[in-house]
This record gives structure tokens, C-alpha cells and sequence, in this order.
């Protein structure tokens, strides 16, 4: 969702929104001083309970769809690199030639999206050009494979299945670029927080301490589950993404 490098965002939302909370509580206290006899603490006390239980299910949804679509993203990312494994591993019914070929569109497709595409989707770009020749390539090697002993014929169906299978996961990694949650929520988490906090700036306490330290306190909780959403909102996207991990173990286990 955001740009802005992760410790900054951390800052913003941990510590310099809990801040100017409390300087703002400090003021409303100073402007309107019989809040703090808290003769309207009842009434408050109620729609507090439920604006906060409100705010809370819907940052906890938020928070739990973005984990949900981050873990999916990497679950597809290390099921591709499977296919791939499987494509590589399932040559060696062919003979050397025809073997090597595919075995190094393997290596070139791993090289290719550890290389180009990773950092075009942190970029926000579905996929590069660069990966698609790969596959194009592979296809061709595909169409070409010999068929001359009923090993070989299965093969072949294999390798097309793994190929089918790559492709897929592929195409499902690209769908998660540029994906994130729709504004309406992020607008909706915005005004909720300073609804919620408002109504803690005017529930009644003497202690002018402890009402800065609990104003304060919430927050700082929200800021720091609004930070979690924001960080793994977009899989592929920021300081907090998915890596080509699995890519680079394919390459380490059959690279040359």
C-alpha cells in the first residue's frame, strides 16, 4: 500500500501517532477540564464498548486477510519452484541432448525470475518478457521430445503435466501483483482508529497520567496492527515481501 521504507512506517504509526495522541489528549483536558470528572463516564463507557468491539473485528479481519494472502503468495511461489524441480528431475528419461536442453531451460527459467522478475513485480509490472521466452522455449523443447520406447512415452505425458503445473503457478503468482486490500477498507481502518481513540480522549479519569498512558497505549496498538496490515498488504511489495527463495534453491542444487 505504501512506499515509505518499513522503519519509517514503524515510526509513524508506533510512535509519532501514539505522541501526538497524547499531546492531543493533554489539550482537550486543558480546554475542556471537567471531562475529568467523569459525569458522563456511563453513556461514554457504553459507546465505548461498542465502537471499540466494532473497530477491533474489522482490524482483525484486515489483519488476518493480509497474513492469509501473504502465506498463500509463498505457498504458490515454493509450488512453482516444485514444478520446476520436477520438470528438471524427470528429464533424464531422454537422451543426453535432448536432456540438457530442457535441464537448462530449468536453470535459465530460475535464473530468469530470480534475475527480471522478482524485481518487476516489486515494481508493480505482472511478469517480464524475459520469463514468457523462457517458457515459449521450453514448450518447443517440450513438443520435440522423442517417444521412441514406452518409457519415454510416459514420460512425456509427466513432463507436460509438470510444465502445465509451472505455468499455472505461475500465473497465480502474477495475480497477487498489485493486489491489496480495497481502499473503501483502508478508509473505513482510518476512520474507525480516530473514532476509537476520540472516545477514549473523552472518557473521564482524574489521573491525568493514567488517562495519557491508556489513551496512549491504544494508540500504539492500533498503529502497530495498522502496520502489520500495511506491511504484508502486497505479497511481492516493499521491505516486508516474499522471496525468490525457492528459485535460488533450484539453482543451487542444479546449477552448474
Amino acid at each position: 500500500m505504501t512506499m515509505l521504507p518499513i522503519w519509517l512506517l514503524f515510526v509513524l504509526l508506533v510512535v509519532v501517532g501514539p505522541v501526538l495522541v497524547t499531546g492531543l489528549q493533554v489539550l482537550v483536558r486543558r480546554r475542556w477540564p471537567h471531562l475529568a470528572e467523569g459525569e458522563h463516564n456511563d453513556v461514554a463507557g457504553y459507546l465505548i464498548a461498542i465502537v471499540g468491539v466494532i473497530y477491533a473485528v474489522l482490524l482483525a479481519f484486515v489483519v488476518v486477510v493480509t497474513w492469509q494472502q501473504f502465506s498463500q503468495a509463498g505457498e504458490i511461489v515454493g509450488q512453482e519452484a516444485s514444478a520446476l524441480r520436477g520438470l528438471y528431475r524427470e528429464s533424464v528419461a531422454f537422451p543426453p541432448e535432448v536432456r540438457e536442453q530442457i535441464q537448462g531451460d530449468v536453470r535459465d527459467y530460475a535464473t530468469a525470475v530470480i534475475t527480471q522478475e522478482w524485481p518487476a513485480m516489486g515494481d508493480g509490472d505482472p511478469g517480464h518478457p524475459a520469463v514468457a521466452a523462457v517458457l515459449d522455449r521450453t514448450a518447443a523443447h517440450l513438443a520435440t521430445l522423442p517417444a521412441d520406447t514406452p518409457i519415454q512415452q510416459q514420460y512425456i505425458a509427466v513432463e507436460a503435466d509438470r510444465f502445465a503445473e509451472l505455468v499455472s503457478f505461475r500465473s497465480q503468482r502474477l495475480d497477487f501483483v498489485g493486489q491489496g486490500l480495497p481502499g473503501v477498507l483502508w478508509v473505513a481502518l482510518v476512520l474507525g482508529g480516530v473514532v476509537t481513540i476520540a472516545f477514549g480522549m473523552i472518557f473521564g479519569l482524574r489521573s491525568t497520567a493514567l488517562h495519557l498512558f491508556m489513551t496512549g497505549s491504544l494508540a500504539a496498538t492500533i498503529g502497530v496492527l495498522l502496520f502489520v496490515a500495511i506491511a504484508i498488504d502486497q505479497p511481492f511489495l516493499g521491505d516486508v515481501a516474499v522471496q525468490p527463495a525457492p528459485f535460488q534453491r533450484v539453482l543451487n542444487d542444479f546449477g552448474r
